[in-house]
């Protein structure tokens, strides 16, 4: 399944969903899952932080990607 179709899916149920696109070197932190899809969307380029809001809230060193 493409992950914008997971997207479609997750968005309404799945609280947090990261996807780290290689190619593009950066990572997306999808949260705030509602019918319509995820309302909050945060990308960062690899060698940043990334915050993971809650149920995690937690904080992802992507320096090593």
């Amino acid at each position: 399944m493409d992950w914008h179709e997971k997207l479609e899916v997750y968005g309404q149920v799945v609280p947090v969903y990261l996807v780290a696109d290689m190619q593009a070197k950066e990572i997306t932190c999808f949260s705030e899952p509602s019918p319509h899809g995820y309302r909050s969307r945060r990308t960062v380029s690899f060698g940043e932080e990334l915050h993971v809001p809650e149920p995690f809230d937690c904080t992802v060193d992507t320096t090593g990607f």
